[in-house]
């Protein structure tokens, strides 16, 4: 087999058995069908699908529209063979969650007073602290949007008091917010997954917390919302257009 065309179908194959592997080996493995699924999670599925796509349609006519022996009807170029190697490297070696996330982590304590909170997200422009308790234990996301609704049920007269007013207080007023923990070594793809999870759960997934081990009651290492996950896409774009 002509030796160009041969490292392009054994790297296809090997993206195909990875496109297999991101969306749980489904009985329907067609590939472009498995690039629409991957293309909905995965960013770099998503930034490199046309190109996968073309691919796919060069390779069937490599492999179904072959003349005869090494003669084929259409042969990649060595540029084609080098971006679909480069594709294949991300998906078998994807950064770590960690690189995408908001680091280091500024968290309080259940007992810290509610004054110190709302200077800390004037100061660092931050909507929302992990609050944990004195022995680590996670007690839950405080949020600007809890703050206010908790000021807007503790008002008197018109006037609030913030005195003795601590974390513990506003958690009992901040809406169901569903936060997930992942270990902070994890590929980018888990981290991906779990904001595509909440979302087909119709579940709002505020933030993604990442700790050494992936424990909840370990300190956090880094936390990614949905606006960090747009620092994936950029990073595959700027890779791309590096290459």
């Amino acid at each position: 087999m002509n030796d160009i065309v041969e490292q392009f179908e054994v790297t296809f194959n090997q993206i195909h058995q990875h496109l297999k592997e991101l969306n749980g080996f489904p009985k329907n493995d067609n590939f472009v069908e498995l690039l629409q699924r991957s293309k909905r999670k995965h960013s770099v599925i998503r930034v490199h699908f046309d190109q996968l796509k073309q691919y796919a349609k060069l390779r069937n006519a490599i492999v179904h529209e072959r003349i005869s022996g090494d003669y084929f009807i259409a042969t990649p170029h060595d540029d084609v063979v080098k971006a679909l190697k480069r594709i294949k490297r991300t998906l078998d070696q994807p950064p770590e969650a960690l690189e995408f996330a908001t680091r280091p982590v500024l968290f309080f304590k259940d007992d810290t007073e509610l004054s110190h909170i709302i200077e800390a997200f004037q100061q660092h422009r931050v909507s929302q602290f992990p609050i944990y308790t004195n022995d680590r234990t996670f007690a839950g996301l405080l949020t600007n949007d809890g703050v206010v609704r908790w000021l807007s049920e503790n008002h008197q007269n018109g006037s609030i008091t913030l005195d003795k007013a601590l974390a513990s207080d506003v958690l009992s007023s901040e809406r169901e917010r569903s936060v997930e923990f992942l270990k902070a070594s994890a590929p980018v793809f888990e981290l991906e997954e779990q904001f595509e999870i909440s979302l087909v759960e119709n579940r709002k997934l505020k933030a993604v917390i990442l700790t050494d081990t992936g424990n909840p009651d370990d300190l956090p290492a880094g936390i990614v919302t949905t606006w960090d996950l747009i620092k994936v896409d950029q990073r595959e774009r700027e890779d791309e257009e590096n290459e």
